[in-house]
């Protein structure tokens, strides 16, 4: 017996020497650290208790969009000629004009029947202008060519008999974007007068090198800059903005997931399957909580929030609000709770969101049984055998 009580003593003294082992905090614990603060300074983090679908929807964050940023765009992207472009230039006059050719009858006399002549190509100089025939220097940078066109045939007015005039640019480095980035070959790539959008350009530098899931386009113009998932351009055609001349497209391979971790089926990185998942879909995709394990009142998700957004949700008495942005957040989630439960239908998960699911307390208890279960239960089967032969 005395063997017995050594051998309970030794396990006991073991167990209150070491620490269980634990996947993460608490509930408690994480509502306690929302509160503390050392020394005057704000907690690390702001909690936030998801109780309504009204709620939700009020933090919820702006969806980044082009067309509201940058409009759709007109159909005529409004092409100009610029300086160092390549142009051409024809000219018509009517019979019996010569001042662009004659031609010859069956006796072989000389009839004027008008005539036409095509410029060979030049480049548009750094005094903006071109050669036109008969006419001189035009000044064709900044003008259209339906306006060069006017401006040569009313120069040429006395001059030929009912000129006409055609002017065509060959290349041109102005009236371009440049698609760069995870596509297959990055360009310059030339617009048309029909007005092209963002696909017809990625389509133009032979599309995309990663899936359609982890592509985000940047689009920059004037100085500013818009993302936004390639998938939403996809699911949305207004998105699909036209592109201006100076345009760049920078499609960005952005792999999209949260983590998921704590007392759930499945701990992991998790990758968006879709373009919209929310909390109630993140928790079912990982299995939900563990039955044997999970707290029900301790789903957290911890989130870096912009200001605009946490001084939404964050009373504003906290101090946390002045901290840099952004501002950390942590949402609880009381799943015991049906309003929370449809609430979180609502609630979108962010990239590099973490999902946190604390165990259950009684759990610490089933631990520190079946480990002193596994450290004594061998030791009392020696004792029992010793006691039995000295009997």
């Amino acid at each position: 017996m005395q063997l017995l009580l050594v051998v309970l003593c030794v396990a006991a003294s073991l167990l209150t020497g070491c620490a269980l082992p634990a996947a993460g905090p608490k509930t408690a614990a994480v509502l306690e650290e929302a509160k503390s603060g050392t020394g005057g300074t704000p907690p690390a983090f702001a909690m936030v208790d998801v109780t309504s679908q009204v709620q939700v929807r009020n933090m919820a964050r702006p969806k980044s969009s082009l067309v509201a940023h940058f409009g759709e765009g007109a159909r005529d992207p409004g092409l100009r000629i610029s300086v160092g472009d390549v142009v051409s230039v024809s000219l018509w006059e009517a019979p019996p004009g010569t001042l662009f050719g004659t031609a010859a009858t069956a006796a072989g006399q000389q009839q004027a029947s008008g005539g036409s002549v095509t410029i060979p190509q030049q480049v548009v100089n750094g005094d903006r202008t071109i050669a036109v025939p008969y006419v001189g220097r035009v000044v064709a940078a900044g003008r259209t060519p339906a306006e060069v066109e006017r401006l040569v045939v009313s120069s040429l007015a006395g001059k030929a008999v009912m000129p006409q005039a055609l002017v065509t640019v060959q290349q041109s480095t102005a009236n371009t974007v440049t698609v760069t980035g995870e596509v297959a070959g990055g360009a310059r790539v030339a617009l048309s007068p029909a007005g092209d959008r963002i696909l017809d350009a990625v389509a133009a530098a032979g599309g995309l090198r990663a899936s359609v899931n982890e592509s985000v386009v940047y689009l920059t113009r004037k100085g500013t800059t818009l993302s936004i998932p390639f998938e939403a351009i996809v699911r949305n055609p207004h998105e699909n903005v036209r592109l201006r001349p100076g345009d760049v497209v920078t499609v960005v391979q952005e792999p999209r997931t949260y983590t998921i971790l704590g007392a759930t089926g499945q701990n992991a990185e998790v990758q968006f399957s879709s373009l919209r998942v929310t909390m109630a879909n993140a928790l079912a995709r990982a299995g939900g909580l563990l039955d044997n394990r999970a707290d029900a009142a301790g789903v957290f998700l911890l989130r870096y929030e912009p200001r605009a957004i946490a001084s939404r949700v964050v009373p504003s008495g906290n101090p946390i609000l002045h901290r840099a942005d952004p501002v950390p957040i942590v949402y609880r989630f009381n799943l015991k709770s049906a309003a929370t439960l449809l609430a979180m239908q609502d609630f979108d998960i962010q990239p590099r969101d973490i999902i946190y699911v604390s165990n259950a307390s009684g759990i610490e208890l089933q631990k520190f049984l079946s480990l002193f279960q596994g450290i004594s239960g061998p030791a009392l089967s020696a004792t029992s055998i010793g006691i039995a032969a000295a009997n």
